[in-house]
C-alpha cells in the first residue's frame, strides 16, 4: 500500500489518543496543577513541568470528573470561537477575559474543589496575539501583584488567594 492508502483520512473525528508517556508529568513531589484549556482531553498540568498529569495521581470523584470535561468543552467552544479569527474573535475574546463570565467562574470553581486533593491553579486566558500585548502583573480577578512560580518548562506568575495562573511573556 502506498502511504496515501496508509493514511487515515478521519483521523480528526476518531477518540483522541492515550498521551505518550514522554508528555506525562514525571515530577515526584506532586507539585501544584493547573486547570488549562488545551487540544487534549485532560486539562489537568503540572505547574513546573506543564505536562499532563495523569488523572489517578489525583483521584478525585467521577462527578467532578464529569464537571471537568463539561468546563473543558466550554473552554474549547470559546477557544475555537476565538482561534477562528473571524466574526466570534471579539466576543470569545470578552467571555475567556471576563473574570465574571461563565467559563472563568466555572473554571475557578473546579479549582476549589480541585484543591481538596492537591493543590491546584486556573490558567487564566492571555491574548498574546495583540501588537500592544503586555503580560499582567496584577491578578485579574483581585488586583493583587502576582508572584513569580518558576518551572522547568518557564515562569508563571500566580494569585495565591484567587488561584489563578498567568503565563509570563
Amino acid at each position: 500500500m502506498s502511504g496515501q492508502e496508509e493514511r487515515d483520512l478521519y483521523v480528526c473525528l476518531r477518540p483522541w489518543p492515550p498521551t505518550p508517556d514522554d508528555e506525562l508529568c514525571q515530577c515526584a513531589d506532586q507539585p501544584p496543577i493547573v486547570l488549562q484549556g488545551h487540544f487534549t482531553s485532560n486539562p489537568l498540568d503540572c505547574l513546573r513541568c506543564n505536562l499532563e498529569v495523569p488523572l489517578e495521581q489525583i483521584g478525585f470523584t467521577a462527578e467532578l470528573a464529569g464537571y471537568i470535561a463539561f468546563w473543558r468543552n466550554l473552554h474549547h467552544a470559546l477557544y475555537i470561537l476565538w482561534l477562528d479569527s473571524e466574526d466570534y474573535e471579539a466576543w470569545a475574546t470578552t467571555q475567556l477575559e471576563d473574570p465574571a463570565g461563565r467559563v472563568n467562574v466555572k473554571g475557578l470553581e473546579l479549582v476549589e474543589d480541585l484543591n481538596r486533593y492537591r493543590r491546584t491553579y486556573y490558567r487564566w486566558f492571555q491574548d498574546q496575539s495583540v501588537d500592544d500585548f503586555v503580560s499582567p502583573t496584577q491578578c485579574p480577578r483581585c488586583s493583587a501583584e502576582l508572584v513569580e512560580s518558576v518551572g522547568s518548562f518557564g515562569p508563571s506568575w500566580v494569585c495565591d488567594r484567587c488561584s489563578i495562573a498567568i503565563w509570563k511573556d
